[in-house]
């Protein structure tokens, strides 16, 4: 009985931290270069002057085609996205403001301004601009949440104090006097195994990154299905993917942590998806029928 009130209460504790989280949780926000509803980079100004309005907010903000710190690279979990959604009709500029994390959870959303304005650059400046007050009321500060740091303390100490190899020292301690050979035999016994998993390991690891490394980058042409040939070359510190017979720009893919996991976005669809080279070059994309491969043809 009292370990499943202990469990209910470690339950309701982490629900609880979680359910806290905010803004303030949050240590950088990244703007897109192009927001979704955008027909090229940088349109109207829009991606600057939000970058702009974080930072007077207090954020640490980067454009994503910015060189972006070590901690944003190893731990994408840090930073939250800001995306400005735009419900626009003929007659009126309609937007919002999202701050979403890595988990594609929205943080926060501001309410929906409007402007009449009928030159497209100042009705969505204006229209921004009122979206921030919002986010100016916040009074974002920094909070790091403490506790998962002491978690990851507690697990790293249970791991490298394993009960298995107190026990096993023991028993050698007891018999090293009677039977040294004894002793000296199965401690070999249980070491060569290991070494040469742990070997073999490492020249699995080894040959990966060299099939990898002999590929480099995303560079190169390669099949898709509806588009045919195609070529992924940089842009922006991104990359993106051209073909077809007009050599139209359908795609953008994006960087993450690890160097063979991408996020590809695809212009005709909203819902972006993630993307693996794997040691051959080829591409398999996680899509809603499965996992789809994209062939290297150079």
């Amino acid at each position: 009985m009292k370990k499943i009130v202990f469990y209910l209460s470690v339950v309701l504790f982490t629900t609880a931290m979680f359910a806290q989280k905010s803004v303030n949780n949050y240590k950088y926000v990244i703007v897109p270069n192009r927001f979704e509803f955008q027909t090229k980079t940088e349109q109207y100004q829009l991606n600057s002057l939000t970058k702009f309005l974080f930072n007077k907010a207090g954020f640490n903000v980067f454009l994503s085609s910015d060189e972006m710190p070590k901690e944003v690279i190893q731990n994408n979990c840090s930073t939250l996205v800001g995306n400005v959604v735009d419900d626009s009709n003929m007659f009126t500029t309609k937007l919002k403001i999202q701050l979403v994390d890595c988990y594609n959870k929205t943080i926060f959303e501001t309410l929906v301004v409007k402007s009449k304005e009928k030159d497209f650059k100042t009705a969505y400046h204006k229209a921004i601009r009122k979206a921030f007050e919002e986010i100016n009321s916040l009074n974002y500060s920094y909070q790091p949440i403490e506790n998962n740091k002491y978690k990851e303390v507690v697990e790293e100490k249970i791991v490298v104090q394993p009960k298995p190899k107190i026990v096993e020292k023991e028993v050698v301690d007891k018999n090293i006097v009677k039977n040294k050979k004894v002793v000296k035999e199965v401690i070999e016994v249980r070491a060569i195994p290991k070494m040469k998993k742990e070997v073999e390991t490492a020249i699995k690891v080894v040959k990966t990154e060299k099939k990898i490394n002999a590929r480099k980058t995303l560079l190169g042409n390669y099949i898709f299905e509806r588009w045919g040939m195609s070529t992924i070359s940089k842009k922006e510190g991104n990359y993106v993917v051209v073909g077809g017979d007009e050599n139209f720009e359908y795609a953008t893919i994006y960087k993450t942590a690890k160097p063979t996991i991408f996020i590809i976005k695809w212009v005709a669809y909203k819902q972006p998806q993630l993307l693996e080279i794997d040691s051959d070059g080829n591409l398999k994309i996680d899509s809603e029928k499965g996992v789809k491969t994209i062939k290297r043809v150079d």
